[in-house]
């Protein structure tokens, strides 16, 4: 079976959790951590990095530390993981859907003429970067917050920084299937040092100093561990590899699929390809395309279904979303690994360009 996508574990990734698990530490967040925020916020070029269990916390507390509560209206992209909008209602607030772009992400124009928010969340969906910039600056003219949801985009460019900068907030996740992986983990970016303190105090029960069990306020346990954080630091140190890969990657499903019933879509110079997408030309290609690549043992995923189709959000509100319910069941992703080998990647072209719907 060739999977959609697995992590890759190196024998050095071994070796650095191996030596961290034989040095005494007490495994729970504490140096190693640190240096991997440090390794984050230095690659992005933010000023603050603190380090959470995962994605969804990393958007949660983003909207916490900027005040966000139950009333306030939150922009968020009509497709993306469920996890972006899910913190959004954890935190009480309203989500406003919003159509999408060419490049599937938050459509500039749909966004402007929505009213009343108090905060957007943009989201370089798949490592695109979309009209991010655009819409960091009509929030700040608005005076709206602006979180980025980079959990796909470690290493995609803007025209004049990397992802993670955009707004007053942003954040990554280390799933397994992301560029670099610790199994789980996502991290909080900001230049605001205020913000910053207040998630590192919220997330340790804001303890008012170190194993002090007197609590300056309410807080919760949201620590990273360093065991992961020795896998994180690993697999940072081959990350500019792994986006070179990914390229790879792109460029030869790019050059060399060809079939009339889909194509691959773009990704900018800029861009790092998290997975590649194929679009078909209607849903019904698309489930045959799976069902005819999954009894070759090469196994695809469909992209994330429109938020306004899930049924526990049909009350939620929404304006035109015609380009998002219009192409999201026409997506499905290829395999994606780091690990792809050339012989596996020839056979993968080859059945498709052999489909025929």
């Amino acid at each position: 079976m060739i999977f959609q996508v697995e992590p890759e574990i190196t024998k050095k990734d071994v070796t650095a959790v191996s030596d961290y698990m034989s040095s005494g530490g007490w495994l729970t967040e504490h140096k190693i951590t640190a240096e991997f925020e440090e390794s984050i916020s230095s690659y992005v070029g933010r000023d603050y990095a603190i380090a959470v269990p995962n994605g969804t916390i990393a958007i949660y507390l983003s909207l916490k530390a900027l005040g966000i509560t139950t009333g306030d209206r939150v922009a968020v992209p009509n497709i993306t993981m469920i996890a972006t909008i899910n913190a959004i209602i954890w935190t009480g607030a309203t989500p406003v859907l919003v159509d999408i772009d060419e490049d599937m992400c938050m459509s500039f124009d749909s966004l402007s003429r929505i009213t009343k928010l108090k905060a957007v969340i943009f989201v370089p969906l798949n490592g695109r970067i979309g009209e991010g910039e655009l819409i960091q600056k009509w929030c700040k003219k608005n005076n709206i917050k602006l979180v980025e949801d980079s959990a796909h985009s470690l290493g995609s460019r803007y025209g004049s920084c990397l992802a993670g900068n955009l707004g007053d907030m942003s954040i990554f996740s280390f799933t397994p299937h992301k560029i670099i992986t610790t199994g789980q983990g996502g991290m909080v970016l900001t230049n605001n040092k205020s913000l910053a303190n207040f998630i590192t105090n919220f997330k340790s029960f804001n303890r008012e100093e170190g194993k002090s069990d007197w609590h300056a306020d309410f807080g919760l346990n949201f620590k990273y561990t360093d065991l992961q954080a020795s896998l994180g630091v690993s697999q940072f140190s081959r990350l500019e590899k792994n986006i070179k890969i990914k390229r790879k990657i792109y460029n030869y499903y790019k050059k060399n699929v060809i079939n009339d019933f889909f194509y691959i879509k773009d990704f900018k110079k800029n861009e790092v390809p998290w997975f590649f997408d194929i679009v078909t030309k209607n849903s019904t290609i698309r489930d045959n395309l799976q069902n005819y690549l999954i009894d070759l043992d090469i196994e695809t995923r469909f992209s994330y279904p429109a938020l306004s189709k899930q049924k526990y959000l049909k009350d939620i509100e929404r304006n035109n979303l015609n380009s998002s319910e219009k192409i999201h069941d026409r997506i499905m992703w290829l395999p994606s690994s780091l690990g792809l080998k050339e012989i596996e990647l020839k056979l993968i072209v080859e059945k498709l360009n052999n489909f025929k719907a």
